[in-house]
């Protein structure tokens, strides 16, 4: 009996450790790479830009394609006139009851402006759908990161919570019991209970809010939302971490170089080519092409036996079109797309100069974030002096009930403005690794 109990607990203790998976934040991050739907997405965009490079490439080759027709005519027409010239029209019968026809067209494009172009915007959009991946991914890392700060915050704030829960159930306990001894009056043991009430109200709502906060971080993970997950990171380690190992302060910031700003430069090389177009459009377009036919006829519907009669024909040409006179629309139209390509400039220009002043922003909310937080880590400490001294007063009989809640609704807030404090300063992080993703590449 023993062996069967310690074989079940074996076999629980491995199933319990594949269904929880533990998480650091960066593991959570790599998972999410090869996982997360955004991911996904990005890699067959890629794929689908390299097929439209294909078609484009496949429009300048040789096109060939061949046609068949069976023909049974039901009723042959006729010529009707007058052969003789006697006044009397004569019906001439023409065709047979049977034909069939084959041919073989083969075309070969030798120039065409707009041909040119569509190879030069295949590579802009195979380099576009590559930025895009790496923008996917940059941002994937940001809102995982972000995604297991929430977490992290709302699992924490539910052990304090628990941890105060403990506190109090004691201290109400113990309230109750004076005053049934009539040490204390029953206000005050009231008010204990009231705020134990509280905080059980506080801390049921504050497990929901977890649940949602780990499932909003499966999701972006990629990850199976019903499947539980464990986080291995604490907040303030993190934070430690962070304001005592990051080195995006010390990087130069080159704002040409953040994935934000290659994606707009990709779309201002689309609106060049765009212009191109445009003014390519005033070239001939120059082609040729070879035909190949074979025609049967027969009064049988066999069309390759005896009675058959078979016309071949074959022909090259060459062909051109140039466009002469368009009234201005042509001109017209290149002008559009030269503002449209200055406008996309523009727009380059002022994000350029936009990152810039983010990433300054950025940079000041990071320090400021964990400023805070050591400021708030202080007060933590101060806080849980005051309602350990309060707690041994009210003992004494020299601080009343309310002097002790409002000290304990003080430590509490405390907790709170910290975890916030260092989950701030831990998204500023994961918005300064956001900008500064390539220049971490070099």
């Amino acid at each position: 009996m023993r062996k069967t109990v310690v074989l079940f607990s074996m076999i629980f203790s491995v199933f319990m450790a594949q269904a929880q998976e533990k998480f650091t934040l960066a593991s959570a991050q790599e998972y999410a790479l090869d996982h997360a739907y955004g991911v996904q997405i990005a890699e067959l965009e890629i794929q689908r830009a390299r097929q439209i490079y294909l078609q484009n490439l496949a429009a300048g080759l040789p096109q060939a394609s061949a046609s068949g027709q069976y023909i049974y005519n039901l009723e042959l027409g006729a010529l009707v006139t007058d052969f003789d010239g006697n006044g009397v029209l004569d019906e001439l019968v023409f065709g047979t009851d049977y034909q069939a026809q084959g041919g073989l067209v083969v075309n070969q494009l030798i120039f065409d402006g707009s041909y040119v172009v569509a190879l030069m915007a295949a590579k802009v959009l195979k380099e576009s759908a590559e930025i895009g991946m790496d923008q996917s991914k940059a941002e994937l890392k940001r809102e995982v990161a972000k995604a297991y700060h929430l977490a992290l915050l709302s699992e924490e704030s539910v052990a304090v919570l628990k941890a105060n829960k403990d506190y109090l159930a004691d201290l109400a306990s113990e309230m109750k019991k004076m005053n049934e001894a009539g040490l204390v009056s029953k206000a005050d043991a009231d008010q204990m209970m009231l705020n134990y009430n509280n905080i059980e109200n506080a801390l049921r709502y504050s497990e929901g809010q977890a649940n949602v906060a780990k499932m909003l971080l499966k999701l972006q993970m990629g990850y199976p939302v019903k499947q539980a997950v464990l986080l291995a990171d604490k907040m303030e380690d993190l934070v430690v971490s962070a304001a005592a190992a990051s080195t995006l302060t010390t990087i130069g910031f080159d704002p040409t170089k953040s994935v934000d700003y290659l994606g707009m430069a990709n779309q201002v090389e689309g609106a060049k080519l765009q212009v191109l177009n445009k003014q390519l459009a005033f070239l001939p377009t120059i082609g040729v092409s070879y035909q190949n036919n074979i025609q049967y006829m027969s009064s049988e519907a066999n069309i390759f036996g005896d009675a058959s009669v078979d016309i071949p024909s074959s022909l090259v040409a060459g062909s051109i079109s140039v466009p002469l006179f368009s009234s201005g629309n042509g001109r017209a139209q290149v002008q559009e797309a030269k503002i449209q390509r200055d406008q996309a400039r523009i727009g380059l220009q002022q994000l350029e100069e936009g990152l810039i002043m983010q990433h300054g922003a950025s940079m000041n909310e990071f320090h400021q974030g964990i400023a805070n937080f050591l400021a708030q880590k202080e007060n933590v400490a101060l806080a849980k002096r005051i309602r350990d001294q309060r707690r041994k007063e009210y003992d004494e009989g020299l601080a009343s009930s309310m002097e002790l809640t409002q000290t304990e609704s003080q430590y509490q807030e405390a907790l709170q403005a910290m975890f916030v404090a260092a989950q701030n300063a831990l998204d500023k992080k994961s918005e300064l690794e956001y900008l500064m993703t390539k220049q971490q590449k070099q």
